[in-house]
């Protein structure tokens, strides 16, 4: 360090001349300044905050749903809300991912969401989440509930009739099938009355399902009326 003092360098031999854009000139005539007068119809949007208080009660209520019933008083509070409010129904939180939750703790809930969203490209994405799910007495009796509330497409019917048969057959425990098979069994017996399944299209499988099951009483009558409907050529 003394070696270096005793050079008696000068610090200014080492300064570096730093580049500095030359400044444009500016015509004092172009210059727009902020006045008062040009500020005088802004409006503040008050419906922002309410808004935003809807759309986080309605997340919360639907995120509950997944986990356990909701009172009449939150159903009420997701009607009223959705009901003229496309904003708050696209971003609500109900997707394709909640809705098998949904139907188990909240069939009621499920049905309104999908009555809101017949028209939508994202309906038959919902109902492609009934053959990939169990099929548990919640799920039969929401179907029923929708075809007779909006009529689904008579195609999606069928198959899910075939889904539920093939189910029924993929079923280990004995006494769990036989549930099911007893609910599969009104649920399709339902369907031919109502005529929202064609008897021929599903005729060797419903045969199928009858013999296999035929110690099951709703079975037996599922028999008899699938005979009967397909005599009539219904």
């Amino acid at each position: 360090m003394d070696k270096i003092k005793m050079l008696n360098l000068d610090s200014d031999q080492f300064s570096i001349d730093h580049l500095r854009p030359i400044p444009t000139l500016v015509n004092a005539n172009t210059l727009y300044w902020n006045e008062i007068s040009m500020l005088n119809n802004i409006q503040w949007n008050y419906t922002l905050q309410i808004n935003s208080d809807k759309l986080s009660q309605v997340k919360e209520i639907v995120q509950k749903a997944c986990c356990t019933q909701v009172s009449d008083q939150e159903y009420k509070l997701i009607q009223d809300f959705l009901e003229n409010d496309e904003y708050l129904l696209k971003n609500c939180g109900f997707t394709t991912q909640k809705l098998p939750d949904l139907i188990e703790n909240n069939a009621n809930l499920v049905l309104f969401f999908l009555m809101k969203n017949v028209k939508s490209s994202d309906f038959q994405d919902y109902l492609d989440v009934f053959i990939n799910i169990d099929v548990t007495p919640a799920t039969i009796e929401l179907i029923a509930m929708i075809n007779y509330s909006m009529k689904i497409p008579p195609d999606f019917v069928t198959y899910y009739v075939y889904y539920c048969i093939q189910y029924c057959n993929n079923i280990k425990e004995k006494q769990t099938q036989t549930k099911i098979v007893k609910y599969v069994s009104i649920f399709i017996r339902h369907f031919l009355k109502t005529k929202a399944i064609v008897t021929k299209d599903l005729l060797t499988e419903l045969q199928a399902f009858c013999i296999e099951f035929t110690r099951v009483n709703e079975v037996s009558q599922l028999f008899k009326s699938v005979k009967t409907f397909n005599e009539l050529g219904a």
